[in-house]
């Protein structure tokens, strides 16, 4: 029997530990990592230089343990703090093959899933800009070169799903695609159907697998199944196989709720919430036309501190 709760997350979770690129300059910490000071990665005129202190937990503050200053022709031109928890990454990697590397930084803050923060430092206008990502689970996100054309995707996917309508574990998000160039993330996910399609796929088997009839967090997987295939330009196909699918016994997000905790719509079946949580997300539309190039970007203005 496959052990359906790590195979629901095959192609779209990421493995937490922050895998290093091959050959890029790096520093890596960990929860093994004993204080750092002046640690310094290099390549071409970019220059980072790290220090770190474990958190202490019976500290009255927590966070601001790793600084990072940003040289570039060994003049400092940025200094930075962050909040690292058992985990951090900071790698020179140039992400769109102009022959300037870019600084990524990646922090863990601690969690049963959550949350992994990755900014990225691009020289520009003679200056280090920062590009924040807002925080993601389930190890964030990596980088790769899905069409092999010099410019570097950030794959993740769309952590709304999360939880949704079933369990962490339970959740199988839709992809999530970034191209970077020239300082920007561009949400280029309907561009890589191969990717897509073979994620869908693992969708599908694991909602057609005859030991995952039972699970009540099937629609879950369904949720994903539906808004992967709206990039695809399937979503008829895949809206008839969820109704063909998905359990009429769970409840799990037939309720929505505000900030105050408060019950704000209940409503009568999974299709039913499916169908309005797609709207809200802006996979359908307000007359429920699909829409595939939904920029789902997890890119922020700022990123607002744990």
């Amino acid at each position: 029997m496959k052990a359906i709760l790590t195979s629901l997350l095959v192609g779209s979770l990421l493995t937490l530990g922050l895998p290093a690129l091959a050959e890029n300059p790096r520093i890596e910490i960990d929860y093994d990592t004993e204080a750092l000071t002046d640690r310094a990665i290099a390549q071409g005129p970019i220059r980072v230089v790290a220090s770190y202190t474990p958190l202490d937990y019976d500290a009255d503050e927590i966070g601001n343990n790793l600084t990072i200053q940003l040289f570039y022709n060994d003049e400092l031109k940025l200094s930075t703090t962050d909040t690292a928890a058992m985990f951090a990454g900071i790698e020179l990697i140039d992400l769109d093959s102009d022959g300037t590397s870019e600084v990524v930084v990646q922090t863990f803050t601690g969690g049963a899933h959550c949350c992994l923060a990755t900014t990225t430092y691009t020289w520009q206008d003679e200056q280090f800009n920062p590009v924040y990502f807002g925080y993601l689970d389930g190890g964030g996100g990596e980088f790769k070169d899905l069409n092999g054309d010099g410019l570097m995707e950030f794959v993740t996917f769309d952590n709304a799903f999360l939880y949704s309508f079933s369990s962490y574990a339970g959740s199988y998000p839709p992809s999530v695609i970034l191209t970077y160039e020239n300082g920007l993330y561009r949400d280029t996910t309907t561009q890589f159907t191969n990717y897509l399609d073979d994620t869908a796929a693992g969708m599908r088997f694991t909602v057609e697998d005859p030991e995952f009839a039972d699970r009540s967090d099937k629609n879950g997987v369904l949720a994903g199944y539906v808004a992967q295939n709206i990039r695809l330009g399937r979503y008829r196909e895949a809206w008839l196989f969820m109704l063909a699918h998905y359990d009429r016994t769970a409840d799990w997000g037939l309720n929505t709720y505000g900030d105050d905790g408060e019950a704000t719509q209940a409503y009568a079946d999974f299709p039913t919430a499916l169908y309005a949580f797609l709207q809200d997300l802006g996979y359908l539309d307000a007359s429920g036309r699909p829409q595939p190039t939904v920029d789902r970007s997890p890119v922020v203005a700022e990123r607002e501190q744990f």
